[in-house]
């Protein structure tokens, strides 16, 4: 279990029996280097795992998919450090259900790959394109995800669920997300987003 502020993660200890390490070489040495490694998210399909790595006061956000030789692929590993505020703007914008509207269900679910596309755009600064090619998605499904993430990802801050804290390393992250907010909404919504991002910045 994981308490971070006010939120509480459950999620499993990754160990070198839990993988494929001749498919996650680079991940396996980072098991091996680090006592507590832990999975956040999984997804079987792609190949790929959502690692949090705990070094002392370090936290490192993993982001590794597995090689597939018979593909022609290396695998690919990311690695950025984060604060705890981070690690809770991760974790909300991974748990968070959104509501759909009518009509044919999504084919993607924004809790697992508005997950990634949330990370790999706002902490590691990949464009859209890059992130649809890593993904196999279309740059319009991912854009379509990463706003929904981003529209329930500010609401949280203005209702105060996620801190806004200037000393926290993501708090320009967050003032980038109230900013996209404000422009990318309309009506009370988008009211309620340009007093807030006032308020702070006065």
């Amino acid at each position: 279990m994981i308490i971070t502020g006010e939120h509480k993660l459950t999620v499993g200890r990754l160990s070198l029996s839990a993988i494929n390490t001749g498919a996650r070489k680079r991940l396996a040495r980072k098991i091996v280097d680090v006592d507590d490694v832990y999975l956040l998210n999984l997804n079987r399909e792609k190949g790929h795992l959502l690692v949090l790595a705990v070094e002392g006061e370090t936290w490192k956000l993993i982001d590794d998919t597995a090689a597939d030789p018979e593909k022609g692929y290396s695998e690919i590993y990311r690695e950025n450090t984060i604060d705890r505020e981070g690690i809770e703007l991760i974790i909300r914008a991974a748990q968070s259900q959104l509501a759909r509207s009518p009509g044919r269900p999504a084919r993607y679910k924004d809790a697992e790959e508005g997950q990634e596309i949330f990370v790999a755009h706002i902490y590691e600064g990949k464009p859209i394109r890059q992130i649809a090619k890593e993904m196999h998605m279309s740059p319009s499904t991912v854009q379509k995800i990463l706003n929904r993430v981003r529209l329930r990802v500010a609401d949280d801050l203005v209702n105060g669920v996620l801190p806004l804290n200037p000393e926290s390393g993501t708090y320009s992250q967050s003032l980038e997300i109230l900013r996209w907010a404000v422009k990318n909404s309309t009506g009370e919504k988008q009211e309620k987003y340009r007093m807030f991002l006032h308020e702070v910045l006065m």
